[in-house]
């Protein structure tokens, strides 16, 4: 019975969609990605090596929202980019568990379509400039301990363009 079904193949509108989604989800996994770094950097010294690797391997587990917690509890990061990294989980829990199951009726709009899009793109850029705060961050707290970041700076300018 399985195998005579024939899945409908995806709309233009559902392919934008499953695009946008991919592009939101990594933007949120590259943002996870830098918060394991910056905090593993700001839990440890330059010579523990070894110790900084142990904790970026159980760091990188983490969910996002774990993340924030320590984030919060350590007091790594300011209040307004705990604030910010707050409302982005808030975003990316809704992309995960309800962006393409919510308003299932609604499914048929182009309105609706169009106002998924805007939410999701939205997420992504807000996922990219939370990105570069953290690293942007993360290259003070480094300047501040004694490390000569300019190297650093310049391969920012010319990835981003700045």
């Amino acid at each position: 019975m399985i195998e005579n079904i024939k899945f409908k193949e995806a709309s233009k509108r559902e392919i934008t969609l499953y695009t946008l989604l991919g592009e939101s989800l990594c933007a949120v996994q590259r943002l996870e990605d830098a918060l394991s770094h910056s905090i593993v950097l700001k839990k440890t010294e330059p010579d523990q090596r070894k110790e900084a690797d142990d904790l970026l391997k159980k760091q990188q587990k983490y969910t996002l929202g774990m993340a924030i917690n320590i984030i919060k509890k350590e007091s790594l990061f300011s209040k307004p980019l705990e604030l910010e990294l707050s409302k982005l989980l808030t975003e990316r829990n809704w992309l995960i568990h309800k962006s393409s199951t919510e308003n299932k009726d609604d499914l048929k709009s182009d309105s609706y379509f169009e106002k998924l899009y805007e939410r999701i793109k939205a997420t992504t850029i807000k996922a990219h400039k939370l990105q570069v705060s953290i690293e942007l961050d993360l290259i003070e707290y480094s300047e501040k301990k004694g490390i000569d970041m300019t190297k650093v700076k310049n391969e920012m300018k010319k990835y981003y363009g700045a």
